[in-house]
């Protein structure tokens, strides 16, 4: 039996990107699976993306450009004249590989679920060095261990998901540019008990620059406070079972010692004092411990996605 070809939503959100969109665009023309729209949300860019953008109308559904308080709220607006049954994000850096849309469709085929994972390949965009891979079970299977304290992957969502938990934060609580609004929702899927299905395949590749929101180390540190703050909000949360409570209160704790790493390194010994002072109160005698485990854990899962 043929599987049945359901309709396919890539939202591009950009601003500025004329130095990589194209290579996101060509990867959409060159993609075996031909059922989907995409939709760019530009940002008003002045550095010609949408002269780029305009060259592959083959393959661009709808171009808006105009000016959105964060490439979140732009998201959200393409959310609303979306008319695809599964709905993904890329990324203006990035680019899928050319059968991604076809193993998407595939597995919503075989089996019926909110949101599918699939695997990320982050490359240097500079020279193309691999610096990760990640596409095994452990990795991407859903669960909030995962949105917590593994890297945030692509997925694509069932358009009702974002009726029945909400679409994508714009800004964090206190109405800044909200770097981690993936990550939120990641967590809010999970919370709110989402069905994932899982593809362990690399069909996203994502490029680091240190231009990038993520590379900066001022934006590095501001993400460790998106995340403590999200962990703060959602234990705050009624009805939370006593394992997702623990696992967000380790997520706090997680960052608050990434955080007095972060201040170390950069010799700002005044931001570190204050943090060791906090994880102090909060974690009494368990506090040491911490700063030795924690951070190792993370350099070990790191290492092992070069491996």
């Amino acid at each position: 039996m043929k599987n049945k070809e359901h309709k396919l939503t890539v939202i591009i959100p950009c601003l500025n990107a004329s130095k990589t969109i194209r290579k996101a665009l060509q990867s959409l023309r060159e993609q075996t699976y031909k059922n989907f729209e995409c939709i760019v949300m530009d940002g008003n860019s002045t550095d010609g993306t949408q002269n780029i953008v305009n060259e592959y109308l083959d393959v661009v559904s709808v171009l808006i450009s105009e000016n959105d308080e964060s490439g979140a709220s732009a998201v959200n607006k393409a959310l609303e004249m979306s008319n695809g049954e599964l709905i993904g994000f890329l990324y203006a850096d990035d680019y899928l590989l050319k059968n991604a849309l076809y193993e998407i469709n595939n597995a919503y085929n075989k089996k019926n679920c909110d949101f599918i994972s699939y695997g990320l390949r982050v490359i240097n965009l500079k020279n193309n060095k691999v610096i990760m891979n990640c596409n095994n079970q452990k990795n991407i299977q859903s669960s909030l261990e995962n949105a917590c304290f593994k890297h945030v992957l692509n997925h694509f969502y069932h358009k009702n998901v974002f009726n029945d938990i909400g679409k994508l934060k714009p800004l964090y609580f206190d109405n800044t540019i909200f770097y981690s609004n993936d990550r939120e929702f990641l967590i809010r899927l999970c919370l709110y008990n989402k069905k994932n299905y899982y593809i362990p395949k690399i069909l996203y590749i994502m490029c680091y620059h240190m231009d990038s929101y993520t590379g900066s180390r001022k934006n590095v540190i501001k993400i460790r406070y998106e995340h403590i703050g999200i962990a703060d909000y959602y234990l705050l949360k009624p009805n939370l079972s006593k394992e997702n409570k623990r696992i967000l209160v380790e997520f706090k704790y997680h960052n608050l010692c990434i955080l007095f790493f972060l201040y170390l390194i950069t010799f700002n010994l005044y931001s570190a004092s204050k943090i060791f002072y906090r994880g102090l109160l909060l974690r009494k005698i368990m506090w040491l411990p911490d700063l030795i485990y924690r951070p190792l854990k993370e350099i070990i899962y790191r290492i092992s996605l070069k491996l």
